[in-house]
């Protein structure tokens, strides 16, 4: 008899793994409402614009050459975050640890900054194809957005908020009257 529970305690285990795995596979998990799929979110912008084939191919292009662009500059941001974490984690001093995290951390903001002129020199490059009123568009669509994320999101906090004097989170604002 003490043989017997602990038999059936497994062979309940081992058959009970399989019908779990194959339940999860037959339930896709839904995305949350607003989360599109990145082609259905293309597709919808460039319908919304009236592309022509031209301008899409253009479009292309300008994209490609800007992830090209940005590419070593996330890799440089990701491995300069890791840095900062090791470095945090690390038995230096706190001083020394103050010095390197600060280095880091104006080399970021200065990636940062190369990426934000690489996004709005690929925005201006997009634009100049653009017809007068694709631009107008264009305009209405980034109003939008900002409304939206406006309504959704609360004010960033500050860049330096682990560093001593940080005052705490400031309170989530309303969303903006209509």
């Amino acid at each position: 008899m003490k043989k017997i529970l602990p038999i059936l305690f497994l062979s309940a285990m081992l058959f009970s793994i399989p019908a779990s795995t194959s339940a999860a596979e037959q339930c896709p998990v839904k995305n949350r409402p607003g989360m599109e799929q990145p082609q259905k979110m293309r597709l919808n912008f460039e319908q919304r614009l009236k592309l022509t084939d031209v301008q899409k191919e253009k479009a292309r292009k300008i994209h490609e050459k800007g992830f090209k662009q940005m590419k070593p500059i996330m890799q440089k941001k990701d491995q300069l975050k890791v840095d900062i974490a090791t470095i945090k984690k690390s038995n230096l001093d706190e001083k020394t640890k103050a010095q390197k995290i600060s280095k880091d951390k104006k080399e970021l903001q200065k990636l940062h900054q190369k990426a934000e002129n690489i996004r709005k020199a690929n925005g201006k490059e997009f634009e100049k194809i653009l017809t007068k009123d694709q631009l107008d568009e264009l305009a209405k669509m980034k109003a939008e957005g900002r409304r939206n994320f406006e309504r959704t999101h609360r004010p960033r906090p500050p860049f330096d908020m682990f560093q001593p004097g940080f005052k705490g989170f400031r309170p989530m604002m309303p969303p903006p009257e209509d």
